[in-house]
């Protein structure tokens, strides 16, 4: 007796790798979404971290860090000057300050934050590598920035050009963007929580803490940013800040035009819909990019004028109702 043999024609083999493409590309959108899931939960664990540590730094010197610390020292000389000039704003900022506040202490002492500044970090050949420390709860996994942001780094030859470490949290300013000399002669206040040399303390958010965002997200796709601190200004020129706090100036998740960096200086994230936002009172949430924003232009000596619901929540102490966002 013989036995024919069995087997699949060339159609069957065609449907099956047809109903397996089919099923692949079904599965794959689902894997893609749990996968964005899961980094959405590590970013906002991120934020909240840094919320917890904003809170002990307060808790321990009652008021949060500074935007950034202003250096004593001109940048390419090793003498004191006067603290009016503007180029000399190079110094920590208010992440490399809450180091030990999230189990980051050796880092904080290795950098010697204290008792040296960061322009003498910076000046010396041997230690200037230090500024590459990545610290991963800096950083958001969705974010696709290098871990040396070469964009954001320490351009200056007398600090033989030197990429920091990227990171994916800025500080919020407010909505007013005022140059080095206004921080240092008039004490500007940007209405926000961080800027150069700020104190801002919890009894100063008078809208309540839990209506003010103090730190939020900044991706790579606008330049991203750094956490150890700010480069030197040139003159009145505020490039440097923008490496570590950002404006609502901007509504949120705008692209950069071609040309222009200007909208750098806002939020942004690499998540759909919308960013992380810390708020004054430690809670973290997901704001969309369809937050009411106002786009009127900016009011001149005014800039809390006119101001969308997105704007209000950076500034902690305009005295009007929010909206519904």
């Amino acid at each position: 007796m013989s036995f024919k043999k069995q087997g699949f024609t060339l159609i069957e083999l065609l449907v099956v790798i047809a109903i397996i493409a089919v099923l692949i590309a079904l599965l794959l959108p689902a894997v893609q979404q749990a996968r964005e899931a899961a980094r959405r939960t590590q970013c906002r664990n991120n934020l909240k971290q840094i919320g917890l540590a904003l809170h002990n730094y307060h808790d321990l010197h009652n008021t949060f860090p500074p935007g950034n610390v202003f250096s004593s020292r001109q940048p390419d000389a090793g003498y004191r000057i006067n603290l009016t000039t503007a180029n000399r704003a190079t110094g920590y900022s208010w992440a490399a300050l809450i180091l030990p506040q999230i189990d980051q202490s050796t880092l904080y002492n290795q950098l010697n934050i204290g008792n040296r500044e960061l322009v003498e970090l910076l000046l010396n050949a041997s230690t200037r590598n230090q500024v590459q420390a990545v610290v991963p709860g800096y950083r958001c996994p969705s974010d696709t920035a290098p871990q040396l942001n070469d964009q954001r780094g320490f351009t200056n030859a007398a600090y033989g050009d030197t990429a920091a470490a990227t990171a994916s949290y800025v500080g919020v300013h407010g909505t007013r963007w005022v140059h080095a000399d206004d921080w240092v002669l008039n004490q500007a206040d940007p209405f926000g929580t961080f800027w150069p040399g700020s104190k801002v303390r919890l009894t100063d958010y008078t809208d309540g803490a839990s209506n003010t965002f103090i730190v939020g997200e900044r991706n790579w796709d606008n330049l991203s940013a750094i956490w150890i601190g700010v480069r030197n200004y040139t003159g009145n020129a505020d490039v440097g800040l923008r490496q570590t706090q950002g404006l609502a100036n901007w509504k949120l998740n705008l692209p950069n035009a071609p040309g222009q960096t200007t909208a750098g200086r806002g939020f942004h994230s690499a998540h759909i819909g919308g960013a992380h936002f810390l708020f004054g009172d430690g809670r973290v949430q997901f704001v969309s990019d369809a937050i009411y924003f106002d786009n009127t232009p900016e009011v001149v000596g005014n800039p809390r004028t006119l101001l969308g619901t997105y704007q209000r929540l950076a500034i902690r102490n305009d005295g009007s109702a929010l909206g519904e966002y």
